[in-house]
């Protein structure tokens, strides 16, 4: 159950003085929220919150006269807090007592009084309790929207939280959190699309390996657990999920946090997945939609055969270049490679999102094709760029050779740690192959 306030006669509500006098920093409306204009608290539904701290947003309503602040059910105690501060500060500007829904009006100084840190506990509490109780009786899965994110819970979710239930509603405010501002936590690992050799097969897989904080969608039919050898290990997100134990949390039902191992914590997960993984990807795939030939070749039908195998080694050639600017590539760098670029290395550019889909299958063999010389680098890139320059628009042709850079410069960057995730300094050598790729692409080196 959801909690209001009102107050009446509030009329030219000064929308940026009332939040500097509230003395919170990073207050933000959500997207969906109306604008203020001249400075003038937002008419209708307006949705308030403290960006990286608050849980679901304090809903105001406002019609030039009557102002309501909402507290959602299952708010944390913070938006609480912003909602009692926020209503108070308005009551002081106008001079005006407040009506709660469930007490008779009140000034400042007697809400405050009645609606203290003892309430917001009893009353965060309350309707945790309220939840679970429905979740008990009646199961099925619960949707409640947050700042940015929306929550799902039920069966592992609510599994995991009321494991410790002394220390539930702090749990539940915690992870709905950190649902809300993934970005500042973890590395979120999109799923991808592969299809086989033989294209009757397709799966989208997620990865997940050592050092870094992962979050994972069900959304995925497979995970794939990377190693530094050649074994290739996918198991389900529940299989991982048993797996890791204690180092999984479940933000949302559809939605894990796979906490960072290293060392022996990680081999130990190995050891635990064997059992169950498989080691062909496809052992989960589905199979292939049927589709017209050209929704199912899309930019593949542009070009001839020669030069679409020359595009689909272009980001690998790429890594060859820069990786080997110093001298030489090891194995620990090709398995990083190999890593990242299953974890979405490649840009935002549809038609290398599209040869990713044939890409990763054959990865290992396009990896030694071009580190044991059977194709030329500098050939491949200068078929890559007459290709797209004359089968492409000049802004496609230009978005994908800039993606291709943009891999390089990722790779430059990833100097003394894993491709972009730790260090960022290129060496003279690597500023050198950059700006020869960017010769033989026939665009501005990036800078």
């Amino acid at each position: 159950m959801s909690h209001s306030f009102y107050i009446h006669n509030v009329n030219n509500l000064a929308f940026q003085n009332t939040l500097d006098n509230l003395g919170i920093s990073n207050l933000q409306l959500t997207e969906d929220s109306p604008k203020p204009e001249n400075n003038i608290w937002p008419q209708g539904d307006a949705y308030l919150y403290i960006d990286q701290e608050s849980v679901r947003p304090v809903e105001t309503s406002y019609n030039g006269d009557t102002f309501q602040a909402r507290i959602f059910a299952n708010s944390s105690p913070e938006d609480y807090e912003l909602a009692i501060k926020l209503i108070s500060e308005i009551a002081k500007q106008y001079n005006a007592t407040i009506e709660p829904e469930d007490n008779d009006a009140l000034d400042v100084a007697g809400f405050l009084e009645q609606y203290d840190t003892h309430w917001i506990k009893e009353h965060a509490t309350s309707m945790l309790q309220m939840l679970v109780a429905s979740f008990q009786n009646e199961g099925g899965t619960y949707t409640l929207s947050g700042t940015v994110r929306s929550l799902q819970a039920g069966p592992r979710f609510f599994g995991q939280l009321l494991a410790e239930p002394n220390n539930a509603v702090r749990e539940f405010h915690d992870r709905f959190r950190t649902l809300n501002y993934l970005e500042n936590h973890a590395y979120i690992a999109n799923g991808i699309g592969v299809k086989n050799e033989s294209g009757d097969l397709e799966v989208t897989i997620s990865v997940y390996g050592p050092d870094v904080d992962t979050v994972l969608s069900d959304g995925v039919d497979a995970i794939n657990v990377r190693t530094e050898g050649p074994e290739n290990y996918c198991v389900t997100l529940d299989q991982l999920a048993a797996a890791l134990g204690e180092k999984a949390i479940w933000l949302s039902e559809n939605i894990l946090l796979a906490k960072a191992l290293q060392g022996e914590e990680w081999n130990k997960l190995i050891e635990a997945i064997k059992p169950v993984a498989k080691t062909d990807v496809f052992e989960f795939g589905k199979p292939c939609e049927e589709k017209s030939s050209s929704e199912n070749e899309g930019y593949k039908a542009i070009f001839s055969s020669d030069e679409w195998q020359s595009l689909m080694y272009s980001p690998i050639v790429i890594f060859a270049i820069v990786a080997a600017a110093d001298g030489s590539i090891d194995k620990k760098e090709v398995l990083s490679f190999q890593q990242q670029l299953i974890k979405g290395l490649v840009v935002d550019n549809p038609m290398l999102q599209q040869l990713m889909t044939e890409i990763i299958p054959n990865l290992d063999s396009l990896i030694k094709d071009v580190l044991e010389g059977r194709v030329d680098p500098k050939v491949i890139l200068e078929d890559v760029t007459l290709a797209v320059d004359s089968r492409l628009s000049s802004d496609e042709a230009m978005n994908y050779k800039l993606s291709l850079m943009q891999i390089g410069k990722a790779i430059a960057e990833s100097s003394g740690g894993l491709l972009g995730l730790f260090g960022s300094k290129i060496s003279k050598e690597e500023t050198q192959a950059l700006a020869a790729l960017s010769v033989i692409l026939k665009i501005a080196p990036l800078h």
